[in-house]
C-alpha cells in the first residue's frame, strides 16, 4: 500500500480544479446578479441566497448563517477565476467583493 504526500494531494486537487469548466454555475450566476444589483457583502449575498431557497436558513448561535462559509468559498473561487475582486475582510465578520472590471 503506497502513501500519498501532501504535495501529491494538492497537485491532485489542482488537476481536478483545472478540469472543471470555467462556465459559471447557476449559483454563480445568482451571485453575479446580486453583485450587479449592488450587493457587495458576502453576508448579504448569503441572506439573499437563503431567501431564494439556494441554502438552508440554519444558523450558528451568533445568528450567522451556516451557509456563509460555503458562499465565501464560491465567492473566492469566482475571485480566482477573475470574475470578482476581493476588497476587504471586515473584522472576520463579513467579506466584501466587487465585480472585476
Amino acid at each position: 500500500m503506497s502513501q500519498i504526500s501532501f504535495d501529491e494531494l494538492f497537485q491532485e486537487e489542482k488537476k481536478q480544479e483545472n478540469t472543471i469548466s470555467d462556465i459559471p454555475s447557476p449559483l454563480q450566476n445568482d451571485i453575479l446578479e446580486l453583485i450587479r444589483k449592488g450587493e457587495t457583502s458576502a453576508l448579504s449575498i448569503c441572506e439573499h441566497l437563503i431567501k431564494l431557497g439556494k441554502y438552508s436558513n440554519e444558523r450558528f448561535s451568533t445568528n450567522k448563517p451556516k451557509a456563509y462559509g460555503k458562499v465565501c468559498l464560491v465567492l473566492d473561487k469566482m475571485t480566482r477565476n477573475g470574475l470578482l475582486v476581493f476588497v476587504e475582510d471586515i473584522d472576520k465578520k463579513d467579506r466584501i467583493y466587487k465585480l472585476n472590471s
